[in-house]
């Protein structure tokens, strides 16, 4: 229980993937040594028919649900049911893991005859039975205080994964962060603060990383103003960018406008090249499109919302998808107080196969064939495996993007060695996974599960 200073057992949890989130609750279990339960749910005439996978009585239950995209609606209202159903079913607690905190922008009036959405779901939550909410990188701080003290309410961030991974695979040459609106000052501070760490101490944290040493991050800002006499708002530069790489920071990519015109404005100043993050990848209408014509060199998002690309489009040149599941997985450890996971399992500095691949190679990636839970050394090889195959076709690799061959050409001893680690430390674990459970998988075994 809460009051309890025991650590608690993976057996005594249960962890519920809702629809759509099937491939991150995976990612989870493995993590966390948890075998992840899929709820067995159908649509019948426009409503939701569902029944829980296992027994739930007197335990602790954590419902994975990714509110985001088309269909949010339909989600949340199998979350309700999903919800009602482990209340019936006497689960000792509930906990909505919710990656994305559904209807998040819509936390203030800003007109008359509006409802204050973001407050209404924390209502809607609470009324389900939700005993705590964990959520990732919310819009709003002032989110939180919807929810009364009854119900547990934490909110982590993926920035700092954001920031290590442009630190170690990009080689970052004096880099500036930019907040693209006023609002946006926080966040693109939190990320600052998180970049200029990894730079003073000179820890990469991955021993593919070679960074380049260059001047520390700096902070600016893009800000929209009106020309006296023109209807066209322009983007005015608050700092210095010019021959500097610029990190664009926000929490969601929704049509991708925001991303092309600061990219935009900030080349006009002088910026080098312009890199994007943001936690939530909504990618709704045009977005995949406007992204991929735009002057970004990449844009990092995470799998807190699912979405796919096809695959013969050209954002997939620009597109990088880091796992939320190291972030979520450690959250929901100290809740459960469940032991910690470990350094390597919470990195969450590797691109993620469910925006290139499907979502069937993606679950089969994530399963051991024989208990259908990851084990910490397995899910190493793969994400090594998952970085090695991205570098072979051009994909999120360390520098595929850059056109200029007289830099690719000085790099490329390095890329070499780097190549070479990364392939004898697979098949070191490769070795090691002998003795885990189900039978082991050479390198080339694990190659054909991506390829084939």
């Amino acid at each position: 229980g809460l009051g309890s200073h025991n650590m608690a057992e993976p057996s005594d949890i249960v962890l519920i993937a809702a629809t759509g989130a099937e491939s991150l609750t995976d990612e989870i279990g493995g993590i966390l040594g948890i075998p992840p339960a899929a709820i067995d749910a159908e649509d019948a005439d426009g409503e939701t028919h569902l029944r829980l996978p296992c027994n739930v009585r007197l335990r602790d239950t954590y419902v994975v649900a990714c509110l985001g995209g088309a269909g949010v609606n339909r989600f949340f209202v199998e979350l309700s049911l999903i919800v009602s159903g482990l209340r019936r079913a006497s689960a000792a607690r509930i906990t909505a893991v919710l990656p994305y905190y559904a209807y998040g922008r819509q936390a203030r009036k800003h007109t008359s005859r509006v409802p204050i959405s973001a407050a209404d779901v924390a209502s809607l939550l609470e009324e389900m039975g939700v005993d705590g909410v964990l959520t990732l990188d919310l819009h709003k701080e002032e989110i939180a205080g919807f929810f009364s003290p009854r119900c547990h309410f934490a909110s982590a961030s993926c920035q700092p994964a954001a920031a290590r991974y442009l630190h170690t695979q990009r080689q970052l040459r004096r880099p500036v962060v930019v907040a693209p609106h006023a609002s946006g000052v926080t966040l693109a501070k939190a990320f600052f603060d998180s970049l200029a760490e990894l730079h003073a101490s000179g820890d990469g944290g991955s021993r593919f990383a070679s960074p380049r040493a260059g001047a520390a991050p700096t902070l600016a800002m893009l800000l929209p103003h009106k020309a006296s006499g023109s209807e066209r708002r322009h983007l005015e530069l608050i700092g210095e960018v010019r021959g500097q790489d610029a990190i664009i920071v926000d929490d969601i990519i929704d049509s991708g406008k925001t991303i092309a015109r600061c990219s935009e404005a900030l080349l006009e100043a002088g910026a080098a090249r312009v890199f994007a993050v943001a936690t939530h990848g909504i990618f709704s209408e045009e977005s995949l499109r406007i992204i991929a014509v735009s002057d970004v060199t990449t844009v990092v998002a995470t799998n807190s919302v699912p979405f796919s690309v096809p695959r013969d489009h050209p954002v997939r040149r620009k597109l990088v998808v880091l796992s939320a599941a190291p972030v979520l997985a450690h959250q929901v450890a100290k809740l459960a107080r469940l032991p910690p996971p470990s350094l390597d399992q919470m990195a969450a500095t590797f691109p993620m196969t469910g925006s290139f691949f499907d979502q069937r190679r993606s679950r089969q990636l994530g399963r051991s064939s024989s208990s259908g839970v990851v084990s910490p050394l397995r899910e190493r090889a793969q994400a090594l495996h998952l970085r090695a195959y991205q570098e072979e076709i051009g994909v999120g690799g360390a520098e595929g993007n850059i056109s200029d061959e007289a830099e690719m050409g000085s790099e490329g001893s390095r890329d070499a060695d780097r190549d070479a680690d990364l392939h004898a430390d697979l098949e070191a674990c490769m070795v090691d996974l002998a003795s885990c459970s189900g039978p082991p998988r050479s390198a080339h075994d694990l190659a054909s599960l991506s390829s084939g």
